[in-house]
Formats: C-alpha cells, sequence, structure tokens
C-alpha cells in the first residue's frame, strides 16, 4: 500500500469538503482573483478562473453504466478523499467524473482536500516521487483503511503528457495542449480505469 494507515486520520477527513464546497470555493476564489489553497499569483488565479468553467461542464459527462451499477453494488461503504487545487487542469477535467459517479451511489461518499494544506497526506501519495494532483485514495469508510489510490490522469493521458514534456513547450502552451487531449477524453479513459480498480478496491475491503 502507497500510504501508512495513520496517514488519513478522522480529523484529516473532518477538515475534507464534499465536491458541492470545493465548487463553491474555487468560485469564490474566483471572485476574488485567487486560486484555492495556500499557493497564490496571478497565474494561477487565471487557472482557476479557467478551470471553473471545465469543472461546470465535465460534470455532465456521461457516466457507464456498468461502472454506474459497480459503485452502487459496492459490498463496504468506500470514502473517497481526492488530493486537488483550483489551479490543476487535470483536477478540473476528472474531478467531477468522480463526484458525479459518487452521486450514483450511498455506498460512496467523496470529499476533497486541497494540495497545498495537507502536505502530509500529499508526501505519502506521491506520483514518481511529484505531487501530482488530482489524487484519489479510496478508504473503507468506517475504518478509514487504505483499500487503492488513482491518478493524477489515465495511463493513456499520462503516455500523452510525458511526449508533451519532451517537445519542450512553452508552459502555457503545454498546458492548453494537454488540457485540451484530456477534455476531448471526455472521462472515457478514467472510467475503464476504474472499471478495473473497482474489484481490487473491493478485495482490499473484504479482506
Amino acid at each position: 500500500m502507497e500510504a501508512q494507515e495513520n496517514v488519513i486520520t478522522p480529523e484529516v477527513v473532518a477538515l475534507s469538503l464534499p465536491f458541492e464546497e470545493y465548487l463553491t470555493l474555487v468560485r469564490e476564489a474566483v471572485a476574488q482573483g485567487k486560486s484555492t489553497g495556500l499557493d497564490q499569483s496571478a497565474f494561477l488565479a487565471q487557472l482557476n478562473q479557467d478551470n471553473l468553467v471545465i469543472m461546470e461542464r465535465t460534470f455532465q459527462t456521461p457516466l457507464r453504466p456498468d461502472l454506474v451499477d459497480m459503485v452502487k453494488a459496492l459490498p463496504r461503504p468506500q470514502l473517497w478523499l481526492v488530493l486537488t487545487e483550483g489551479w490543476c487542469g487535470d483536477a478540473a477535467v476528472h474531478l467531477p467524473v468522480l463526484a458525479a459517479l459518487a452521486q450514483q451511489s450511498e455506498q460512496v461518499e467523496l470529499r476533497t482536500l486541497l494540495r497545498t494544506e495537507h502536505p502530509a497526506v500529499m508526501d505519502a501519495y506521491l506520483t514518481n516521487g511529484g505531487k501530482s494532483i488530482p489524487k484519489l485514495i479510496a478508504l473503507d469508510a468506517q475504518t478509514l483503511q487504505p483499500l487503492g489510490s488513482w491518478g493524477p490522469r489515465p495511463q493513456v493521458l499520462q503516455e500523452f503528457v510525458l511526449d508533451l514534456k519532451k517537445q519542450e513547450l512553452p508552459l502555457l502552451e503545454f498546458i492548453k495542449k494537454s488540457l485540451q487531449h484530456s477534455e476531448e477524453n471526455n472521462g472515457v479513459a478514467l472510467q475503464a480505469e476504474l472499471l478495473d480498480l473497482l474489484p481490487q478496491w473491493i478485495k482490499a475491503s473484504l479482506g
């Protein structure tokens, strides 16, 4: 398992926000010309503003019926904690899909944590040594036992981004192309990966 079981405590969960409250936080940051979290700059504020539009649109992404059936039939309740920030494009694309999916099942509760405000949790769930987000951490809702994790993006999109990095594009152009590719995928790759991951998480929950 990627993290020690005591990294996510009831106290940490108590500080997390449901998706709708996170969305309100992002909207408030836009209204104030800021971004979410502890890191602030005009650049991050602009990304936060751009991503709000993406999040509100992506929340309408069609969900796979077989995936919806799977989350509805979970044998034990799961808590999905997602490390995120308003300035993160991949979070803007994928977090709303996760939230919409969680809404389909009484067995799943999705909550969000700001990466900059929870460094200990982020450090426990690094991706190749980096603090990449979004990062979904699946937990047994009753025991907070970690079941598995996902993120920051589906493998097919990750490979595209790695190839894009080799082109050494200007940062804004890199962000635009990466985000466009993720948006065009429209949650398809994410949902396909969850279909593979959920049975593993179910097995872990039943121990």
